[in-house]
């Protein structure tokens, strides 16, 4: 008899991000996720001893699949607007994952700057804002705090509510906020305006 096939922890977490794509992460146990890789869950309690702990890796998954969709746009000239774009779709077209990353436990007890900042891409949008716009790292921090509120509390409503905002007139209310945070944040500064 040939032995058996191991199945991989990523290969669990696949799953378990699939489940929670479909689903939301509540339907994310050890049954549902070895239904769905054919195995039984013998494996699935091997990699995850516990619940929160398959919870927990599959959230550490989704953040690094965000980060491989998000991570091309770095070098794209408008990449703070893209990003916005990618945010809003994720509500929109999946609201689970949105759900998963951004309306869980993650931020509880964090620091605003420090819930943003876990972010890698958050980091390279700080860079290329503080590049874009020749302002201090406080200033340009203080910019991304106010629109990653602004965003995400837009991108909530669209998740949560259906709200009907469209892709366009979110970016167009990011846009001209940034415009007036960056201008203020300019004569606060001293310097002129763009």
């Amino acid at each position: 008899m040939p032995p058996k096939q191991k199945i991989s922890k990523d290969t669990l977490l696949a799953h378990a991000f699939s489940i929670a794509e479909e689903s939301g992460i509540n339907s994310v146990t050890s049954r549902s996720v070895a239904k769905k890789a054919g195995c039984s869950i013998q494996p699935v309690f091997s990699h995850f001893p516990t619940m929160e702990d398959l919870r927990q890796a599959t959230f550490d998954y989704a953040c690094e699949v965000f980060k491989e969709e998000t991570m091309p746009y770095e070098q794209e000239p408008d990449f703070f607007s893209k990003l916005t774009m990618w945010v809003i779709d994720l509500a929109r077209h999946r609201p689970n994952l949105y759900r998963l990353v951004y309306l869980s436990d993650a931020f509880r007890n964090s620091q605003l700057s420090d819930a943003i900042m876990g972010f890698q891409i958050n980091e390279k949008a700080l860079q290329k804002m503080m590049e874009r716009y020749e302002l201090p790292f406080t200033a340009c921090q203080d910019i991304l705090q106010r629109t990653f509120l602004l965003l995400y509390g837009a991108a909530t409503m669209v998740c949560v509510n259906h709200a009907d905002l469209s892709n366009e007139q979110i970016a167009s209310m990011i846009r001209m906020s940034v415009s007036d945070m960056v201008q203020s944040a300019k004569k606060a500064n001293g310097g002129s305006e763009d």
